[in-house]
Order: C-alpha cells, then structure tokens, then sequence
C-alpha cells in the first residue's frame, strides 16, 4: 500500500549551523542504515548544495572500487539511491507533492534557504507537516533562532487551517565546556516560550565536514552512502535519527 509521507522543512534563519550537512548526514542513515524510504528537495542555489554534493559524490564513486563495491552492495540489500530534487522554494511544496505522487516514501525533506527574506520560503514552511530547526550556543544565532521559531508557531496556534504540526529545535556544534551556560539560558527561555527542542543534540566534530575522498579512507557527509557505522559513536546522528523516529511517528 503506498504511503502518506511527511513533509519536513529543515530551515534556520542563520547560516554557520551545518544545516544541510545536518539534513544529508541524518537523510543517509535513515535511508541507507535503517529502511525509511527518503527524498529531499533542495532549494539553495549556492555552491553547498545538496544537489552539488550528489554530483561530487557521484564523480567520487566512479572512480573509486571501494565505493563503487559499497554502492552494489547496499543496491543488493534492497536500498536504493534516495533523489535530491532542485527547486525554487516557492516551488518546493508542489515539487515535494509531485515526489510523493511517484515514489513511496516515509519523509520528503525540504531544505530551505537561510532566511525568509527569500520569496517562496514562509510559504513552505506552512504548508509542510514539521520543520527542523537545527540552533548553536551562540548569541548571533539564538537571536535569529528565536525569532523565527516564535514568531512561526505564534502564526501556526493563530491559524489551525495550515498543515504546519510543529516546529523541533535541535542543538549543533555543541563543545561540552565553552558553551554550557549560553545554552542553558537558551533552554529556559524556549521552554518559556513553549518551543519544543529535542533532547538529542550533535556535538562540534570535524567528522561531519569529511566526504569521499581518493586521498582517504574515512567519510562521514555523503549522499549516496550512510555514515560508517564506526564513526556514529559519539556523533549524536543515531539518537537523533531514533528520536525523530518516535516524535514524527515514521
């Protein structure tokens, strides 16, 4: 029977979070590793793209064995290459809708822009199921952070006829030391406010920027397979990908 997937917009209205690797590291565990069934549309036309990602790591593959032998073998175990489609934001709703039309999925992703200053983006967001918002310890970024997760949900209780559920904060880039107490206001203050934020939270770690590589062995970021099952330990990536499991019901 074909499924109803949800739509979930991963947007932040600061850049410096690690959004879209975020999105493409949890999208890979997910589709690879534990049998949801993927896609996302991507919205940023710079050059960090997931849509660039895909290209590099298809050039990557093609010439290298390794991964090329790693690619047959999850093709082998019935998991198949998720698609990254390119959209305008304003176009992303109905480019997500005509996915799922085709394809049978769990979660359509959307990756928005890093503001909403961009046409296209407030539409989105509330006409998705849930947004993810991922927010680091830091002033500049909890102020834009809050801003728009506030001033998102007070719109969502004023207006019951929009498919926008809720909206889940996520914390990034965490250093267990530095930033403790920048953090802990920040709770207070969410949870004050009645924004809800995830329990799992991603530590600041160089092993998410790491791609496929001829020069190396190890990666972490990539599109076309999960993150190695040696380097998710301490990463986070695996509680939040069960935590969202359980509060998105997929």
């Amino acid at each position: 029977m074909k499924k109803n997937p949800l739509f979930v917009a991963v947007s932040n209205q600061k850049g410096g979070v690690g959004k879209s690797t975020m999105l493409v590291t949890l999208a890979s565990l997910l589709n690879y590793s534990m049998d949801r069934n993927i896609a996302i549309v991507d919205c940023d036309s710079t050059q960090r793209s997931l849509f660039n990602l895909r290209e590099r790591d298809m050039e990557m593959v093609e010439k290298n064995k390794r991964y090329m032998v790693q690619l047959d073998e999850q093709r082998l175990r019935g998991r198949r290459i998720y698609p990254i489609r390119r959209a305008r934001p304003e176009d992303a709703r109905q480019i997500a809708g005509e996915l799922a039309e085709t394809g049978d999925y769990d979660i359509i992703f959307i990756d928005l822009p890093g503001t909403m200053d961009v046409s296209g983006v407030l539409q989105t967001i509330f006409n998705v199921d849930y947004v993810l918002t991922p927010i680091a310890a830091d002033n500049f970024v909890m102020d834009s952070s809050f801003s728009f997760a506030s001033s998102v949900m007070k719109f969502t209780r004023e207006r019951k006829d929009i498919p926008l559920k809720d909206v889940f904060l996520f914390w990034t880039k965490v250093r267990r030391r530095s930033n403790t107490e920048v953090l802990n206001n920040y709770m207070a203050l969410m949870k004050k406010q009645g924004l809800k934020v995830l329990d799992s939270t991603i530590p600041d770690l160089c092993r998410y920027e790491k791609e496929l590589s001829s020069s190396s062995r190890t990666f972490f970021r990539c599109s076309l397979l999960p993150p190695p099952a040696g380097q998710l330990k301490g990463s986070g990536l695996q509680e939040l990908a069960d935590e969202l499991i359980v509060k998105l019901n997929f």
